[in-house]
């Protein structure tokens, strides 16, 4: 379904852009004075329309990712403090298992100043 999708819609839009930039090929100065379009005080050099719109295409898509590199940015805060945070409870886990790990060591060891006492030994009445 995607392939059909793709060579339905966007291989006819790709031909009529190649159309478009090849039938345009004329110099184009673009002037950036709203004011005055007789005479404009700013003008950019004469350039093909298809490289203008190359321009303009990729100064859009940079626009575009760097506003949503923009927005991400409390999400990209809120990951850092949680990677932080998850260090913090590893390290303090680590400390806890160390901890437990001694605490039963030392009462796994015999205790060798208190003398174990021997169980009383059980006899039947009748023998």
């Amino acid at each position: 379904m995607k392939k059909w999708l793709f060579r339905v819609i966007w291989i006819p839009v790709l031909v009529l852009a190649v159309m478009f930039l090849v039938a345009n090929r004329q110099l184009v100065a673009v002037s950036l004075d709203p004011f005055n379009a007789e005479a404009p005080a700013l003008t950019t050099p004469a350039l093909p329309l298809w490289a203008w719109l190359m321009v303009m295409l990729f100064a859009g898509l940079g626009a575009g990712a760097f506003g949503a590199w923009l927005s991400a940015r409390p999400k990209r805060v809120a990951a850092r403090a949680d990677r932080k945070r998850i260090k913090e409870l590893r390290q303090e886990v680590t400390r806890l298992e160390t901890r437990l790990r001694e605490a039963n060591a030392d009462r796994e060891t015999p205790r060798t100043s208190v003398p174990a006492a021997e169980p009383p030994l059980l006899q039947s009445e009748d023998a």
